[in-house]
């Protein structure tokens, strides 16, 4: 049987986790090591995990499987050094509140609809190679061809936010390698 004070902590945290971001679902700074993140899942999902409940009443192990699932999807969004270098861009941008659950078909609807390829054929050519080298995880060569383009149309927003992007994940790669 559950003790009162983790029934309240079960209610407000339910009420709450739709507000939080992966790194406050974790309790996690965004700097987070890949062991800080992995120690934090387990941690999280020792407290809450839904087979440690099954005697409780069904509204508790909703609460509890709603709680569960949020954390599971945390860790796979913060372990993955791509999504996570996307997401945390994305969370700390004027729309955090949109991006608060990682969903790859809202991302690639955004970004189908506001993608501009350019207007000359060089610079489309150019931008896309980089999509083709960013799809491979070719960070490097993305850059390059982006470069490229950015040469031909230096004032196409596309260009500029992929670059941006571009040079998030390697900054974020470097970070990661780099020892601290």
């Amino acid at each position: 049987m559950l003790d009162e004070e983790f029934k309240r902590e079960i209610n407000s945290v339910s009420k709450v986790i739709d507000d939080l971001d992966y790194y406050q679902i974790l309790k996690l700074d965004q700097m987070a090591f890949a062991e800080d993140i992995k120690k934090a899942y387990f941690e999280e999902s020792r407290v809450y995990h839904p087979d440690k409940y099954f005697n409780e009443l069904p509204e508790v192990q909703d609460k509890i499987n709603k709680i569960f699932k949020r954390i599971c999807e945390a860790y796979k969004v913060l372990s993955d050094q791509d999504k996570r270098a996307l997401y945390t861009k994305l969370i700390t941008g004027p729309d955090r509140k949109k991006y608060l659950r990682f969903d790859l078909r809202l991302l690639k609807t955004e970004t189908e609809r506001k993608e501009d390829e350019g207007t000359n054929p060089l610079a489309k050519k150019y931008y896309k190679m980089a999509k083709t080298a960013f799809q491979n995880k070719d960070y490097k060569a993305a850059k390059i061809n982006l470069k490229l383009a950015l040469q031909v149309e230096p004032e196409n927003q596309t260009f500029q936010e992929k670059m941006k992007e571009v040079e998030d994940i390697l900054n974020a790669k470097r970070a990661y390698k780099t020892p601290h």
